[in-house]
């Protein structure tokens, strides 16, 4: 069932799956349910959605959308990977609701797991996104901003962390910083349990588990020296200050203490000789 995270303007969709040993981008011996997350961004008419959700969560998925937007209603799609998580409900979403739009980087076609005719009829409503250097070479450098509608866009980035093409998306009129494949170590003990971490619920979360959840997807990060990664990070909290951190799995962190205090966790889990 989706949770309204900011009145009308942004909503979380989908699943949760069970931590049993089967799961590979989380730790050995991680229990739990971890929600599987797609991200609904409202403006008047318009529609943003940020990934799709696993495959194994298509139903809530549409079923959720049916409710929020109407049956074949209009939305755009934006991925921040072209990873099965991120993009695998594209296809049934296309044959059930109206597309306008959509977003995606690097050089995996989401297409490729299409039908010819939902191919063709979609390639033209694609638009690319790659990340821009400054003449630093600096990576960092804002990639796009796609409008949700009218007066309020996502700002889109390459994140300094990453390993496949990856990219964040930052919205100011709610104040949420969208982290894809990063921020995921938050877990569930039942899976309707609650997936927003936020002030009402007591979190349990240590600087292990986020070590570990963080060492699972990036398993270099033990043997690295981080402090261009932990400047970056803090640099960009600083400056965003967000509300509401989301990632594409993984419980979603609300209010800016909590944020700040999973910022710390972030922040010492890069650091890994303290872990």
């Amino acid at each position: 069932m989706f949770t309204s995270l900011h009145a009308d303007k942004l909503t979380v969709l989908g699943g949760s799956i069970p931590l049993d040993g089967r799961v590979s981008w989380v730790p050995q011996g991680a229990t739990g349910f971890q929600p599987s997350n797609a991200y609904l961004l409202s403006e008047g008419s318009s529609r943003l959605l940020i990934d799709s959700g696993l495959a194994v969560h298509r139903e809530e998925i549409l079923e959720d959308l049916a409710t929020l937007i109407g049956e074949g209603g209009g939305v755009s799609i934006f991925f921040t990977r072209s990873e099965m998580d991120c993009v695998s409900n594209l296809e049934p979403i296309a044959g059930r609701f109206d597309i306008e739009r959509l977003f995606t980087g690097g050089v995996i076609n989401p297409f490729d797991a299409f039908d010819d005719v939902s191919r063709l009829a979609l390639r033209g409503r694609r638009h690319q996104i790659d990340a821009q250097r400054t003449e630093e070479g600096d990576s960092m450098a804002r990639a796009a901003e796609i409008e949700i509608g009218p007066g309020r866009v996502l700002s889109v980035e390459s994140p300094l962390l990453r390993l496949l093409p990856t990219f964040w998306g930052w919205d100011e009129e709610t104040g949420t910083l969208f982290t894809s494949d990063t921020f995921t170590h938050g877990v569930m003990e039942r899976p309707d349990g609650q997936r927003v971490i936020d002030s009402t619920v007591e979190d349990t979360t240590t600087v292990e588990q986020v070590a570990g959840h963080l060492y699972a997807k990036y398993e270099w990060i033990p043997r690295s020296t981080c402090g261009p990664l932990r400047e970056w990070l803090q640099d960009k909290f600083d400056s965003l200050d967000p509300e509401i951190v989301a990632p594409s799995r993984g419980c979603v962190l609300k209010g800016r203490d909590v944020v700040r205090r999973h910022l710390d966790f972030m922040l010492d889990a890069l650091t890994p000789q303290l872990v």
